[in-house]
């Protein structure tokens, strides 16, 4: 049996045997027989589905014909805030900012995944300088990662370019949504799966839509002082008419974040949140943009909330175990009778479904759907098969 290996759990088994002119499933205009016939000289083509499919030296399957799989490089993009806040240091030992220690991280992360993924990165704000909550930018477009052993030191070229281009001052604020909304338009058009990595250590702000009271004022959150009074409830530090205050863009802006999530998700592309120290205010809200954009932990916290910065790349390398998986699968060759193939996760079948199993989007490519999809992306499963010999399992 052919097993395609990732730097993830999940491994991914190919076993595809043609057994002849059968009818085609569901949604390719055809109804299925009960059972398949038995091979000669054996019968564990039996059309039940309770042990999970024969394994690749078993005797008896029809013709032993072996596909090897391929998959497309997924896309990881970076969004990485280098708000004022990430000037501070990593943790009261260290010698290094926020920002520092997570661009750090970042480029280890793409050096080890190397050319098993596209890369490509934002940061926000993009011209602090001159607007502090300036609409992020693109600083890096998405390219495939460098080719283990085709260069010499440390960096390939692809590592080199997104070390350099991720090399920004911390400065302004934190406009979250306006960089994610912006960036609808530059991922959309990407081939393959796309996962956005968006590391913050604060609320999403820089809304001037609307005022907010004390409870959404991220000065009052984090309980700082204006001009030598601590912002209470009965001080709201948002409020537009102190002079000299942050007023509105000082608000948390929860909502047009999630949106921006949902409307990236409503896409196909997962959010993954990470939490930088200094976001454990917003606790709730990172949750729940890592719930509404597809990435949410199995267990609380629901984001990846980071509390030593030195545990950083673990926790990006357990991201990007997860970017690697992908829910479409290409075979390397059209199998004889679509009708006659079965996908199992952990050796149970999956229902022929568009909805919540499987279904063919091509001659030779299939697609996971809906909770067969999600329980993958999960980590929930370790290995998936394509069997065939069998009628396709239809749901009951």
């Amino acid at each position: 049996m052919h097993v395609v290996s990732w730097s993830c759990p999940v491994v991914l088994s190919v076993l595809l045997t043609g057994c002849g002119d059968h009818d085609r499933p569901a949604g390719m205009h055809a109804s299925f027989p009960e059972a398949a016939p038995e091979p000669e000289g054996g019968g564990i083509l039996d059309a039940g589905f309770q042990d999970g499919p024969p394994s690749a030296d078993a005797a008896g399957l029809c013709g032993n014909q072996f596909f090897q799989v391929t998959s497309e490089p997924p896309n990881l993009y970076f969004v990485l805030d280098r708000s004022g806040s990430m000037l501070d240091r990593a943790s009261p030992s260290s010698t290094i900012n926020k920002y520092a220690a997570v661009r750090k991280a970042c480029i280890d992360m793409v050096r080890e995944l190397g050319s098993t993924v596209n890369i490509g990165a934002a940061v926000f704000p993009g011209s602090p300088a001159t607007n502090e909550c300036s609409t992020g930018r693109q600083v890096l477009s998405t390219r495939r990662g460098d080719v283990p052993g085709s260069y010499e030191g440390n960096y390939g070229p692809v590592t080199a370019a997104f070390a350099s281009a991720i090399n920004v001052d911390p400065s302004g604020g934190t406009p979250t949504a306006a960089t994610l909304q912006s960036l609808i338009p530059i991922l959309t058009p990407l081939s393959g799966r796309t996962s956005v990595v968006l590391a913050t250590d604060g609320g999403p702000n820089c809304s001037v839509k609307y005022s907010c009271g004390p409870e959404d004022c991220i000065w009052n959150i984090e309980g700082a002082e204006l001009y030598g009074e601590a912002c209470t409830p009965e001080h709201n530090c948002c409020d537009p008419k102190l002079l000299g205050g942050p007023g509105v863009r000082a608000c948390l802006d929860g909502t047009s974040t999630a949106s921006a999530v949902m409307a990236l998700r409503d896409l196909g592309i997962r959010t993954f949140v990470v939490g930088i120290p200094g976001s454990e205010f917003y606790e709730s809200l990172l949750e729940q943009l890592a719930t509404l954009g597809g990435s949410a932990r199995p267990t609380t916290p629901r984001y990846y909330r980071v509390d030593d910065v030195s545990s950083l790349g673990d926790t990006l390398r357990t991201i990007g175990r997860q970017a690697l998986v992908t829910c479409e699968f290409i075979l390397d060759e059209v199998p004889p009778d679509p009708g006659y193939v079965n996908v199992y996760l952990d050796q149970q079948a999956v229902d022929y479904d568009p909805v919540n199993g499987w279904s063919w989007i091509g001659d030779k490519t299939l697609r996971l759907h809906g909770d067969a999809c999600a329980k993958l992306e999960r980590g929930e499963v370790t290995q998936v098969q394509v069997v065939a010999g069998c009628p396709t399992k239809q749901p009951r």
